[in-house]
Formats: structure tokens, sequence, C-alpha cells
């Protein structure tokens, strides 16, 4: 969230995207605060909004209207995002302790991570009920639920546990949801029955007239309502109560009570009774000035509320105003939240009972006013104003990664100009430009030896680490090799040192990661201060004599294989200009950060006879020297080439990589049949950033080889098949023929 040349002093770290932590997002996007560098930690990148859960439920909005896309709001902001779960506090060294990653350092912390499920209560609750806390999970289990209801033989007697607004909301829902399917799927709507149970009365935390017209609202459903009667287990077909009564139910919700994440017990944090953060008015710990909490899994001891939404939401400018004044020096200020609210219950369909201190009411009018409200309140993060500071003029925006190399041209006029070193130990032809070195070093191995280093193309120092390590081992496991050693080459952006020394920490130990599971030794390298993230790798390793896998070695009629989707410069592209989606990013991040090596093994035991990593000069590019080398032609089926979730969309939408036009300048002149649609050669000329293996197949092997990198879990696919080349004279070869069939 940095802007020009200004050097972060301070972090300031989030902990879980709750309602109160994307409006501090929001605000410190708008108005940034010199010196300060913000960083969120999420487990779910769509973080959920539950004030429109029922109406998910119902069928009223889709999954991206309820859910704030947090990949989107973090770029528009400026703040670092953390793809992970938070598991401790270490407050003497501030650190935030994460599930499979190290740690991460902070200045000042907050968390909103809101609850989980009580579930122990309820024998079997585990097994056989879906909870509806956490929200993030709660989605993908109705989803499934809902497809399963609505087939022949699916469930079809539904209990909902929990007598409050959740469990009372949710089970109309559900009602509204499969009924008005029902039909569509040859089921009579009167198939579906429901049961509401609870320990106590609807709605028990309302006001008498809400309680009546929540009773009411249930019993016109035609919905069963067991108060006054605890279920104590959930089992395949059954909820059993405190009394002895079986209940016939083919599924269960939960929406009783809910408890904290497990790890603030070992915090040494003050807590409530019920486990929940002890805060004060200025919602810092009671114990702990650097460590504030908020939304349903911290408790204002002096305020003491209900646990609801609504006081998330309005913690976010009070918890904006005390950061900015700690991180400033300042005293924070008490905040007081209001000891009533309204509150809006949806009934299912367009309807809701509306209630607040003794009043209530119920109708079509209360429905239209929490669907403004819901909506209002996500447009503040779902249609995103310029940050301040930004210009009017959008300036053209240069991809990172991959994409921010040199075009071929100039690279290959400049080697060009250099000529044929003097002689060197090198096995092959350096003007077969491969990019891993093959030297003969008298070894009964040959040794491979690459580098590549490029600026982030995520701006979180971990995953780059993953990222840029990934990508360079690909250059030697593509030539059929197996690495040993690396060097690494770090640019971390000027900071403070306690966060320089962070960030190179987290660098070097996401590409550890990668490295230690390959069994390669990281064993030095060269770091400096920049203006911007970046990593690089030298990597060194070996080959035994006379399997050395070359681009030169494509054979004619063999089967071409791609092992990773394309698109990662499409993507990130649209990602820059806020188009891309939350699960859109999290695809092309995951396939960077596998590497190759169990590709490439699959491939040369089943005979590949060349193969080549596709980078920075896109696949066209990569297969064009593979070709050229060879002395072949290839023919390549559009349809099979697979690409990354969204990648079509952003062809669409007009996305291109920064490096395209580079790209396309080179394969104009070396043989690709430049007559299809500019969206496929935009596809096909896009650069990877840790991008699959390209190689060649013996037919009779292609379709086991498939088979077996399917096995593997590696998304690979046939996108064509190599030709002889056809001389034509006067004029460079075609190399690349299209189809627009499939092959």
């Amino acid at each position: 969230m940095l802007t020009g040349q200004q050097r972060a002093e301070k972090r300031i770290v989030l902990v879980g995207g709750g309602h109160a932590h994307v409006g501090v997002i929001k605000a410190f996007g708008m108005m940034p605060e010199p010196g300060v560098e913000l960083v969120l930690i999420a487990k779910e990148l769509d973080a959920p909004y539950s004030g429109m859960l029922p109406g998910y439920v119902a069928g009223h909005y889709d999954l991206d209207e309820c859910h704030i896309d947090l990949v989107r709001l973090t770029a528009f902001a400026g703040v670092r995002l953390v793809h992970g779960e938070a598991i401790g506090i270490d407050r003497q060294a501030k650190r935030v302790l994460l599930a499979d990653r190290p740690p991460l350092v902070y200045d000042l912390l907050s968390i909103d991570t809101g609850i989980t499920p009580m579930l122990a209560d309820i024998e079997g609750a585990e097994e056989h009920a879906i909870a509806v806390k956490p929200v993030s999970t709660f989605a993908p289990r109705w989803q499934t639920l809902e497809t399963a209801a609505l087939k022949s033989d699916g469930p079809r007697h539904i209990a909902v546990i929990g007598t409050g607004a959740a469990g009372f909301e949710l089970i109309l829902a559900m009602r509204h949801r499969l009924r008005a399917m029902a039909k569509s799927c040859g089921i009579a709507p009167d198939a579906f029955t429901f049961t509401l149970i609870g320990s106590g009365d609807v709605l028990p935390t309302h006001n008498a007239h809400a309680r009546k017209l929540a009773r009411q609202a249930l019993a016109d459903a035609g919905i069963k309502v067991l108060t006054g009667k605890a279920a104590t287990a959930a089992g395949p077909g059954f909820v059993r109560l405190a009394n002895g009564d079986r209940i016939s139910a083919d599924a269960v919700l939960m929406t009783t009570k809910a408890q904290p994440p497990a790890w603030f017990a070992e915090t040494g944090l003050d807590t409530d009774k019920a486990g929940f953060l002890a805060v004060r008015p200025t919602l810092q710990s009671t114990n702990d000035d650097h460590v504030f909490a908020v939304g349903d899994c911290a408790t204002v001891k002096a305020y003491p509320r209900e646990k609801a939404g609504v006081f998330a939401v309005r913690q976010g400018p009070p918890l904006t105003q005390n950061l900015r004044r700690m991180i400033r020096g300042e005293p924070p200020k008490p905040f007081k939240p209001q000891s009533q609210f309204l509150t809006l219950l949806s009934c299912g369909d367009h309807t809701a009972i509306a209630a607040r201190g003794r009043f209530a009411a119920a109708g079509a009018w209360a429905w239209r006013l929490k669907d403004h409200i819901d909506r209002t309140f996500m447009a503040k993060f779902q249609i995103l104003p310029r940050p301040a500071g930004a210009t009017e003029a959008i300036e053209e925006m240069v991809c990172a990664g991959c994409a921010a190399k040199l075009g071929p041209l100039p690279l290959n006029r400049a080697l060009d100009r250099l000529g044929q070193p003097p002689q060197t130990m090198t096995v092959r032809d350096l003007s077969n430009r491969d990019d891993a070195a093959l030297l003969d070093l008298g070894a009964p191995d040959l040794r491979l030896e690459s580098l590549d280093y490029f600026p982030a193309i995520w701006p979180e120092p971990y995953v780059l680490g993953e990222i840029a390590a990934a990508h360079a081992l690909s250059d030697i496991v593509a030539k059929g090799g197996t690495a040993d050693h690396a060097l690494a080459i770090a640019a971390v952006a000027r900071k403070a040192p306690h966060l320089a020394e962070d960030d190179l920490f987290q660098l070097l130990a996401g590409a550890r990661k990668i490295f230690d599971a390959e069994g390669v030794a990281l064993v030095g390298g060269h770091t400096t201060s920049a203006e911007e993230l970046g990593a690089g790798f030298f990597v060194s390793g070996s080959v035994a004599r006379g399997h050395a896998l070359q681009k030169s070695g494509l054979r004619p009629d063999s089967t071409l294989i791609l092992t990773k989707p394309l698109g990662t410069g499409i993507v990130f592209q649209a990602w820059m200009r806020g188009l891309a989606r939350a699960r859109e990013v999290a695809s092309a991040l995951a396939e960077m950060r596998r590497t190759n090596t169990p590709a490439s093994r699959i491939l040369a035991a089943c005979g590949a006879t060349a193969i080549t990593d596709v980078t920075g000069f896109g696949l066209a590019g990569h297969l064009l020297e593979a070709l050229e080398a060879s002395a072949m032609s290839a023919e390549i089926a559009l349809p099979d080439v697979p690409r990354l979730p969204g990648v079509d969309r952003f062809l669409e939408a007009g996305v291109r990589s920064s490096l395209f036009p580079d790209n396309l300048a080179r394969i104009a002149a070396l043989g690709l049949d430049l007559d299809i649609p500019a969206q496929a050669l935009a596809l096909l000329l896009d650069p990877q950033t840790s991008g699959g293996l390209l190689a060649g197949v013996p037919d009779s092997n292609a379709r086991d080889c498939l088979d077996q990198l399917a096995a593997a879990g590696i998304t690979a696919a046939i996108i064509g098949r190599t030709t002889e080349a056809a001389a034509t004279a006067g004029a460079p070869k075609l190399r690349i023929r299209l189809k627009t069939g499939a092959h």
C-alpha cells in the first residue's frame, strides 16, 4: 500500500477477512497511512457476508453477490494478501504463527477471524450435521445438499437445530429454494418436510411481537417447530432429543452456539468465560496494547453485545481510527456500540420481519429494505473507486513474472551481436539456444546449469519464493536432469530493517519449501535492496550421458503434450486491472507453485524425444524454437489447448500481457499461421511464469502417458502433433498450422 519512494517503517497485520477488517482495508486504500504496510492473513480469498447468506440459500443471490473478493479488494488498497490460516501468536517476538508456512512479523495486530461451531454437545454432529458457521465452509456443503435433495432418491426430511435468528432464516430459505426447484426436477414440492428444533423459544433474543411474527411465518410455511427440546444426537436419518424422542431427518443443519478458534487459549490474551478475546472500548486486548480484536471472536468487556454482524460492521471505522492513531504514537479513542439495532430477518420469499427495541413488523417492504441495505454494503467493496493519489490517466500496466522479460527480438539480436564464445566445455552448439547450459566437466554425468530472475508477479514474498523456485527448476528437468543445488538472487523492497529481514526470510522460506521437497540444497546467494520485490535462482544439476533431452529432438508424427494450462500473463494483467476473481487468481497461483519434476519423469519414461518448458515466449514461441531446431512443423488443435479459469473471459475483454506485442513481432517472422482469431493468437503468445512442459511423445505411447500424468494429479492435455516441415521457396516455412476443431 506504499507508493513512490516511501519506505515501510511499520506493519499492521490483520488476521481474518471479517466485516470490520474489510472496512479497514477499504479505508486504508482510500487514504494510505504514510510509512505503514498493511498485511491481511485470510483463510479464504472470498469473504462471505453473513447478512446475505439466507438470500443465497433461497436462490435470490449468487455466490459472487454475497462474497467480498479479497484479492480484488487488497489489490485496490495495495494491501499484501497472505492466503493462510493463523494458528497462534508469539507475542514476545510479535509474530503471527501460521499453518504450513513460517510466522509473520507485526508491529500492530488485529484479529477478526469469526467463530467456529460448537458441535461437541451433540453426539454425531461432526459426522452427520452441516454447521452454518463458518459461513465460508457452509456454502459448498449447501450446494452439495441442494443437488442431492433435487434427485429422485435424495433427502426429503430436513431438520435445523437452533431456533435463533440464523436457524429461523435458514430453514425458511431452504424450504423456499427446494420447493421452487422441485417441479422442474420431477418432485412434488410437498415431498419435502422441515423441522426446527431448539432448547429455547423461536428468536429468544427478540421482542415478543417479533417472536409472534416468526412463529406465524413458520406455521404458514408448514414447518414443524419443536421448542424447549434440546437435541442431543444426530445420526443417519434422525435427530435424538433430550427426552429420548427421535425425529426423522435425512439432513441436519446446525445453527447452535459457536465458539472461538481453539488457538486463542494458547496466546495468553485475556478472554471472557466463553473463550472469546476480551477487549477494551478502544478494541484493544485488555492485556496487550498491540493486539486488537473485533467481530464475533471478541467481547467488549464494558459493553457486551450479542454476536451479530451489525456490530462487526460498525466496529470497522473506530478500528481504522485507532490503528492509525496507535501506529502514529497517539492514544486510541474508546468506542461505545449502540444498545439497540434494527434486525431484518428474511422469511425465505421476498418478505422479512423488521424488529428494533419493542417494535416489530413484517412484509415485503422489510425485505426490500434488507435487500437495499445488504446490496449497498456489498457495493462498497465490489464497486471500488480510484485510490487516493492515483492519476486519472490509465497507464499501461507492465506485467511482472516472465512477462517482464526482454522481448525475444532484442534478446536474440544482442546474442547474435556477441557471436560464439571461445572454446567452452559445453556439449551442444551454442547457436541452438536452449535455456540450460549442458557442460562436460569430465565426470560420469553431464552438468546442467540455468539462471532465471523476475520481479514479483504476486506481491507476497513466500509465494514468490515458491513460484521462482518452481520456475527455476524447470530448465533442468526439461532436459531430463536432476537439480542438486541452487543459489538465490533476492531483491527486497526498501523497508525498516525488521520488515526487510522478514520479507527476505519469507521469500527464502517459500523457495526452501520447493527445493527441500525436490532434494535441492539452497546453498547461498545474493541480496539487494530495491524498489520492488523480485527473485531468481541459479540452479545446477546433472543428467546421465546420452540421456539429455534437447529442443532439437522432435521427431515426425509425434504427439505434443502440454502439462499445464496457459494464461498466467493474461490472468495477472487482468488482476492488475481489477478484473480477475479470487478463485481465478488462486488457480493460477496453484499451477505456478507446482514443479515440473513429476511430469518430466513421466514424459521421459514414456519415450519423449524433446521437452521444453513454456515460459516467457509463450506456447507458440517455445514450440517454434523446438520446431526450428528439429526441422519439423506441427499442427495444433486450438480447442484442445488448456487454459486457466477466467482466461477466455479476459481474452474477450481484450486483456493482453504487456509482452504480447514483442512475442508477436518475433513469431510473425518465424512461421506461425496468423490467420486465426485474435484471442487464439493472444493465448498462444501469452508469456507463462512457471509454465508447464511441452513434449513430443511417440504416438504409440501418448494415451498411456496422458493417463499416467492424470494419475499423478497433473492437468496435461494432448494439443497436437508434429509433421515433416514443408519447404516454401522464397518465404519462411509455415511451422505451426492451427486447427479450430479438436485433435
